[in-house]
C-alpha cells in the first residue's frame, strides 16, 4: 500500500520530455525550466535504467533485502551523481516510502523540488519515451512531451557523439521505431496527456510552440522562457557541455539540414531507405532517390553493417 497522500500535487503536476538522442530535449529542457513555476533536472533515465520493480513482483514494493541492494546500485550510480544532491536526504525520503517505483522517484524529485524551490518538476531522459506505458501505469496523471527531429539530422549528430555507436542503420532504425511507436502512444493517450513537438518549428517559432505547450501544461506563457540560453541553472552535468552546451547559446537554425554536409549521399540514401514512411508520415521529404535501392550502395550498407557487429562483437568478448 502506498505511503503517498491520496492526492500528491507533486504526481500530479509531473510531465516527461521524451524522444530519440540529439532531437532537441535538451532544448526545450532549458527552455521550460526557464518558467518561474517549472524546473527539469539532469536527467534521471530513472524508468529506463532504475526501475527496481520487476514483473515477477507484479509491481508490488520490493521486499526489503531487494530494497538495500538497489540502494547500493543506485547511489553508485552516474545517474545519481549527476543529481548532485545528498545521499542522507534522499536515502531518509527513500526510506520513508512503501519503495515502490513511485516513491522511489518521487522521493527523487522531492529533494530536488527542496532545491530548486519551483512549484512543479519535469523530467527530461529522451529514451524514457521506451517506457512511456510504464510511466503511466506508475503516474496515470503525467503528461509526455515527445520532441521528434528530421532523422537524416538526427544520424548526422549521433555520429559525433563519442558515445553512440558509428552504425548509421543502426540510428535510422533506432528513430524509426522510436517515431513508429510515438504515433502509437498519439493514438493511446488522450491529448491532454500526450503531445509532440517537432524540433524544426519550435527553432522557426519559438513563442508559438511554446505558447502551446504552456497550455497543454496548464502553465502561462513567460517570455523569459525564450531567453532560455540567460538561465542560471543548465540543468546538465558540466562533462556534457560538448554536446549540450549550445543550449547556452541564442537561438540557431544552423544545425537544421547539417546532414547535407556531414553525412554522404550513400549514408543519407539509407537513413531514407530505412526510415522512408516514417519521415513522409512526419512530413520529411526524401532528397535521395532511395526507392532506387541502388545495388552497390545496397551491397556497401550491408557490408558495413556486419563489420560494425564483429567489432562490436568482437569488443564485448575482449
Amino acid at each position: 500500500m502506498s505511503l503517498m497522500p491520496a492526492t500528491d500535487p507533486l504526481a500530479e503536476g509531473l510531465f516527461f520530455i521524451v524522444g530519440t538522442g540529439r532531437s532537441g530535449t535538451t532544448l526545450l529542457q532549458a527552455m521550460l525550466a526557464s518558467h518561474s513555476r517549472l524546473d527539469i533536472p539532469p536527467e534521471t533515465k530513472f524508468f529506463q535504467r532504475h526501475d527496481p520493480v520487476e514483473p515477477r513482483f507484479g509491481g508490488d514494493p520490493l521486499p526489503a533485502d531487494r530494497f538495500e541492494a538497489w540502494l547500493e546500485d543506485y547511489f553508485a550510480s552516474q545517474d545519481w551523481a549527476d543529481m548532485g544532491l545528498e545521499r542522507d536526504e534522499v536515502e531518509r525520503r527513500m526510506r520513508e516510502g512503501d519503495r515502490s517505483a513511485a516513491s522511489l522517484f518521487l522521493a527523487l524529485m522531492r529533494a530536488w523540488q527542496s532545491r530548486s524551490g519551483k512549484a512543479r518538476l519535469g523530467e527530461k531522459s529522451p529514451l524514457h519515451c521506451k517506457c512511456a506505458r510504464r510511466i503511466r501505469a506508475v503516474f496515470p496523471a503525467a503528461k509526455f512531451i515527445h520532441v521528434y527531429r528530421d532523422p537524416r539530422d538526427v544520424v548526422a549528430s549521433m555520429l559525433g557523439m563519442e558515445w553512440t555507436e558509428p552504425s548509421v542503420r543502426d540510428h535510422a532504425r533506432n528513430w524509426r521505431k522510436i517515431l513508429d511507436d510515438h504515433r502509437r502512444l498519439c493514438d493511446e493517450m488522450p491529448p491532454q496527456r500526450y503531445t509532440g513537438v517537432r524540433f524544426e518549428t519550435l527553432v522557426a517559432q519559438p513563442e508559438d510552440e511554446l505558447r502551446r505547450l504552456c497550455n497543454f501544461l496548464g502553465e502561462d506563457f513567460e517570455p523569459e522562457m525564450l531567453r532560455y540560453h540567460e538561465r542560471a541553472q543548465t540543468g546538465f552535468h558540466e562533462r556534457e557541455s560538448e554536446w549540450k552546451g549550445q543550449t547556452r547559446r541564442p537561438l540557431s537554425d544552423a544545425s537544421i539540414g547539417r546532414y547535407r554536409s556531414e553525412l554522404t549521399p550513400r549514408q543519407v540514401a539509407l537513413v531514407e531507405r530505412l526510415a522512408g514512411p516514417t519521415m513522409a508520415r512526419l512530413g520529411y521529404k526524401p532528397v535521395s532517390g532511395w526507392r532506387k535501392r541502388h545495388p552497390v550502395w545496397v551491397a556497401l550498407d550491408t557490408a558495413a553493417h556486419v563489420a560494425h557487429k564483429a567489432k562490436r562483437s568482437l569488443a564485448r568478448a575482449s
